[in-house]
């Protein structure tokens, strides 16, 4: 089975606005809308676990039944008190959906719901190269010169740009090793993790890299939300 988990259980502080980020609109439909008509329209995804703040489960409900968004595809369960807490939510839930029938194969998609220009090409590559390494993780080559400032003042290192990638999103991974993963962790583990990357790595697994594209990137901003209406707008995005 492949699942897809989408992080949505952020707040949006930098926004300045009085509903979370998610349910903000770009065009005409609100950013959560969107990305999950993206991940749904995908065959190749079983089920599509939606990670909310508790708080605003009725408003997201509601929002989801105005759109006339198809729901029977989708579980909405509680995110975690961090990023990487949302994620473990996730994995145990599908875990849960899974039951009897879950195989170590059985693949786990996690995106940001605030990255809602994702491509199918980028969905669909995820689930095909993780079969080839522990997990995958989404990113672009960074087209600027990166500087390494440890007390953030001085640069210290400028690392070769070629060998240099930007970290998107999504991660996709297999459900049952990630599981086990997280069953080993310490505390200290779990509270530094907010990504499965680093996790991966710092265990000795391997992480493959899917190409990822300027357009799938997070809307963060009101400079994110205005270049997002630009680019649908110019029809760039449908």
């Amino acid at each position: 089975m492949n699942f897809a988990g989408i992080l949505a259980g952020g707040i949006g502080s930098r926004m300045e606005s009085s509903v979370p980020k998610q349910f903000l609109k770009i065009g005409d439909t609100p950013i959560i809308v969107r990305t999950l008509n993206t991940f749904l329209k995908e065959e190749c995804i079983d089920k599509v676990i939606l990670a909310m703040n508790p708080q605003w489960e009725d408003y997201c409900k509601n929002m989801l039944e105005e759109y006339k968004v198809d729901t029977s595809r989708v579980v909405i369960i509680h995110g975690g008190t961090s990023r990487f807490l949302s994620m473990v939510n996730i994995v145990k839930k599908s875990i849960e959906l899974a039951g009897d029938s879950l195989t170590e194969d059985d693949m786990m998609l996690i995106h940001d719901c605030a990255r809602p220009f994702v491509s199918s090409r980028i969905i669909n590559d995820n689930y095909i190269i993780a079969k080839e390494y522990d997990m995958v993780t989404t990113s672009v080559p960074t087209i600027d010169t990166v500087l390494i400032a440890e007390d953030g003042k001085q640069s210290t290192v400028v690392p070769n740009r070629d060998t240099v990638f930007l970290d998107q999103g999504p991660q996709t991974f297999k459900i049952r090793q990630f599981d086990d993963l997280f069953e080993k962790l310490t505390q200290e583990e779990i509270d530094a993790y907010m990504e499965a990357g680093r996790m991966y790595l710092e265990h000795d697994l391997s992480v493959g890299i899917v190409k990822g594209e300027r357009t799938n990137f997070k809307i963060t901003t009101e400079f994110d939300m205005l270049l997002g209406n630009m680019m649908i707008q110019d029809g760039q995005i449908k």
